[in-house]
């Protein structure tokens, strides 16, 4: 059983993150609307290979997601299924599911606007906004996160990354890594 703590952040997870077109579940579209987003965001067109290689990674993940998550297979994965999900994973969370080892990867790599290896706090907090949230929130979450530190490796992000989905604790570090820690 997960506790009420990990379901605030699976919820934050489910509303911030994936369910981009405010539906109240999580299909193919709202990966389709996050595309859009990012490829505004850096500035990308349809023909770009950024473009073409961020619809590849994201309708990627979105396939194995929609096998993981979603039960009754009609495409749209619920809030119930989301819950069900991660209870499963809570079983053994040392075992990450594919979409979540693919979705770490994403992000760290949108994150790496440099492609140096390192995400700074000004990379962080762009990604975040076009999700929605305020850069001065997410600027505060890096210098939380980091502990002050002005990066993080990608050996780092994952520790965090981890830490992000087992995490009982409020104030561990890796509770900030999608931008903010208000659940």
């Amino acid at each position: 059983m997960i506790s009420e703590f990990r379901r605030m952040k699976y919820l934050y997870l489910f509303h911030a993150f994936f369910d981009t077109n405010s539906s109240g579940t999580i299909d193919k579209g709202d990966f389709e609307v996050a595309i859009k987003n990012i490829a505004k965001l850096r500035g990308w067109k349809p023909d770009d290979d950024k473009y073409k290689e961020t619809e590849k990674a994201l309708m990627n993940i979105w396939d194995s997601l929609e096998k993981t998550a979603d039960a009754n297979k009609d495409g749209q994965i619920s809030i119930e299924e989301w819950f069900a999900m991660w209870e499963e994973f809570a079983k053994n969370p040392s075992e990450p599911f594919e979409w979540q080892t693919l979705y770490c990867k994403f992000i760290f790599d949108l994150e790496d606007a440099g492609s140096d290896g390192i995400i700074d706090s000004e990379e962080f907090s762009t990604v975040h906004e076009c999700f929605g949230l305020l850069k001065e929130d997410s600027e505060a979450a890096f210098a939380f996160m980091t502990r002050g530190k002005k990066s993080i490796t990608w050996e780092e992000f994952q520790d965090l990354w981890k830490q992000y989905f087992v995490s009982e604790s409020p104030m561990d570090p890796g509770n900030f890594i999608f931008g903010s820690a208000t659940y």
